[in-house]
């Protein structure tokens, strides 16, 4: 028994054919995401702000369409921004502008390079095919658990710079967007930090979660916005192959079989959702701070996954109910408050803090496992009181729990390091249509802006920013 899918030139015969073919019968056509009809050339270039996910698809959709825009990013490209996180892991010397957070490809360059996503909107597949044209990956769209790794991620974004410079867009590093210049509530102009003044009446941006002084400029310049909740917690990390051990049981070790994950989640009796975040196979706990006496962490892999050992995010929700409601910003200085205090348990010289994993749910002093965080070191300290008591203790409930599902993971091995507080922005930008409810002409999209979350949603949503533009032009 076999398909056969097929289009008919002239209209009107679908019908006929139908009728002499048994079980034959038409088929809707599915509209493609990407089209635009005729439109006009704007006066000014739009201009993007961020080269994340969701700035860079935005720019190559505005670009490929012949509307090349100005895209801005505040950190430097991939290759030297490469270097100035390498440089930060070694010696302790932070650069607020070029970090794991702010440069060429986002966040998520310093990542595992995920391409999961829970969205069904039909412009993922288009995605993905764009990672794996560019990064290198043919057979990218066909696996199950699509990853792209840190270092494949960085010759995507060459790649991709390379695609925009060709299509006649301009691509400027180190050029941080101060103000949203607005008139009448409408869009002007976007003003740099060094007070170049460039005019545009559309603006994407796409700053990420970290921009936290372009988000409080929004706050005073009228955009509306709103407190949302996100995670907080540590990362976790163990050998992987105990990992591998506990998920594969006897068939671990076997030729072919790729480190093993895990997805875990529970509801603590306080109602909290406690769960893993951006497990990492086979890869490695960073110090990730942008700013000046913070310490959050991640976790990235390569490609190949084969660093040895495993990590994730284990972490707790938290609203305004744990950090104040009224003030639209207060979940900002909130994660600004655990990175302070896990700073100053690692010495206050960006050490990252790091507890057995058993010392923590004992509440006692355990020795320390040898480790895979990249950071300039790692300090052994008591992690008790970098977060609130009551996400501290739903954390304990969760992590016994999780013991409970994959027997081994609470192990001697076991260590966690602190803090995890970026897993989603803590506000979000009101939008309508894109289209920001109170500035016309700005559009905030992607994880920043707190309409996605992760690399996938993220480059979609920048996509739909720009076909947004494109279709006002066509009006």
């Amino acid at each position: 028994m076999f398909a056969v899918e097929c289009s008919l030139r002239s209209p009107g015969l679908e019908d006929a054919v139908c009728s002499r073919v048994a079980n034959a019968r038409p088929v809707a056509t599915r509209p493609d995401p990407l089209r635009i009809g005729k439109f006009r050339r704007p006066a000014l270039r739009p201009v993007v702000a961020g080269a994340g996910p969701a700035g860079l698809f935005a720019a190559l959709t505005l670009a490929r369409f012949g509307v090349p825009p100005l895209l801005l990013e505040r950190g430097r490209p991939v290759e030297e921004r490469s270097r100035d996180v390498a440089a930060f892991w070694k010696s302790g010397v932070l650069d607020p502008e070029s970090n794991a957070q702010f440069g060429e490809g986002g966040a998520g360059t310093f990542s595992d390079g995920k391409l999961t996503t829970r969205i069904g909107d039909p412009l993922v597949a288009h995605v993905i095919g764009t990672f794996a044209e560019f990064a290198g990956i043919p057979g990218l769209a066909v696996e199950a658990k699509p990853h792209v790794g840190t270092d494949r991620l960085r010759d995507f974004c060459r790649r991709m710079r390379e695609e925009l410079f060709w299509l006649g867009a301009e691509v400027r590093f180190g050029a941080r967007l101060a103000e949203v210049v607005a008139e009448g509530g409408s869009v002007r102009a976007a003003r740099l930090a060094d007070g170049e003044e460039i005019p545009c009446t559309d603006l994407v941006l796409a700053v990420g979660h970290s921009a936290r002084d372009t988000l409080r400029m929004l706050l005073a310049r009228g955009a509306k916005m709103s407190s949302k909740p996100f995670a907080v917690g540590f990362r976790v990390e163990h050998p992987q192959g105990l990992i591998d051990s506990i998920q594969y049981g006897k068939a671990a070790g076997r030729p072919g079989l790729p480190p093993a994950d895990y997805r875990l989640a529970v509801r603590a009796p306080s109602g909290r959702g406690v769960y893993s975040f951006c497990m990492c196979p086979g890869g490695e706990v960073l110090a990730a701070s942008s700013a000046p006496e913070g310490m959050p962490v991640n976790g990235m892999s390569a490609q190949a996954r084969n660093s040895g050992f495993a990590n994730s995010g284990i972490v707790a929700a938290v609203s305004d109910a744990d950090f104040g409601a009224g003030d639209v910003l207060a979940g900002v200085d909130f994660q600004k408050l655990m990175e302070a205090r896990a700073f100053r348990k690692g010495g206050g010289d960006y050490g990252v803090p790091a507890m057995n994993l058993l010392g923590f749910l004992e509440r006692k002093d355990r020795n320390l496992c040898r480790g895979k965080a990249l950071a300039p070191r790692v300090v052994r300290a008591n992690l008790s009181g970098i977060l609130p008591p009551a996400v501290e203790e739903d954390l304990r409930f969760g992590l016994r729990k999780f013991g409970d599902a994959m027997r081994g993971f609470l192990s001697q091995e076991g260590t966690l390091y602190a803090v995890e507080s970026r897993t989603s922005s803590p506000v979000r930008v009101e939008r309508e249509n894109y289209e920001s409810v109170t500035l016309k002409g700005l559009y905030p999209v992607g994880e920043g802006a707190g309409h996605a979350g992760g690399i996938v949603s993220s480059a979609v949503d920048g996509i739909r920013g720009a076909l947004r533009i494109l279709e006002k032009l066509s009006d």
